[in-house]
């Protein structure tokens, strides 16, 4: 298996009018999704900011989204972002299930 440490795996999934490179979220990276998540729950509803989580993780997942500023992340629809953010949370669901 330590031949595969460091490798990263990526899916082209529909963006918009066009496409996107999303990686495979790695056990990391989703342990610091899901604490991000716990913090944010763990305070009034009135403050909590999703879209900050949404940034982390677009952000961490899409292919050079990771400079992307939180203006430009704005400046793309709101469903657009939430339908890229599932197709994240999914990457591997329906993998090696067929």
């Amino acid at each position: 298996m330590k031949q595969h440490l460091g490798k990263t795996q990526t899916k082209t999934v529909p963006f918009m009018d066009g496409d996107v490179e999303i990686k495979t979220l790695t056990v990391g990276q989703a342990k610091l999704i899901e604490k991000e998540t716990k913090a944010m729950q763990a305070i009034p509803e009135a403050e909590q900011d999703q879209l900050a989580l949404l940034r982390t993780v677009i952000r961490l997942a899409v292919v050079d989204a990771e400079d992307l500023t939180d203006e430009e992340m704005d400046s793309f629809p709101i469903s657009e972002l939430t339908k890229l953010s599932e197709a994240i949370m999914g990457v591997g669901d329906d993998e090696g299930n067929a």
